[in-house]
C-alpha cells in the first residue's frame, strides 16, 4: 500500500491555507519560498492537529505524521509544523514560533 494517497477532490476543492490555522492564542512563524525569493512573517494563532487536518484533506495520519499529495499541493505534517510544496515550486512553511 503507498504511503501517499490522493485526497477526495470534492473536500479540497474550495480550501485556503488558513484553513490550516486556528485562531487564538500561540504564535506562528510563515515562511514562503517564491521564485528564489523568501518572505517570512509572525502571526497569531496555532495549527490544527495533525489529526484534524488529516481529516480535512481525507488521508490518513501515519504515527501523528501526514506525508500526502492533495490537487498537486505536496503536504508534509508532524506536530507543530506544516510544510506545503506547491506544482510550481513555491513552498510555504508554517511552525510555532
Amino acid at each position: 500500500m503507498p504511503c501517499i494517497q490522493p485526497a477526495t477532490p470534492e473536500k479540497v476543492k474550495d480550501m485556503k491555507e488558513e484553513s490550516f490555522i486556528r485562531e487564538g492564542k500561540g504564535k506562528l512563524k510563515v515562511t514562503v519560498e517564491s521564485g528564489g525569493e523568501t518572505l517570512e512573517t509572525t502571526m497569531s494563532g496555532s495549527l490544527k492537529s495533525v489529526e484534524e487536518i488529516a481529516e480535512m484533506l481525507g488521508v490518513e495520519a501515519k504515527e501523528g505524521k501526514i506525508e500526502a499529495v492533495v490537487d498537486g499541493v505536496k503536504v508534509k505534517m508532524e506536530r507543530g509544523k506544516l510544510e506545503l510544496e506547491f506544482e510550481s515550486g513555491d513552498r510555504m512553511r508554517v511552525e510555532k514560533a
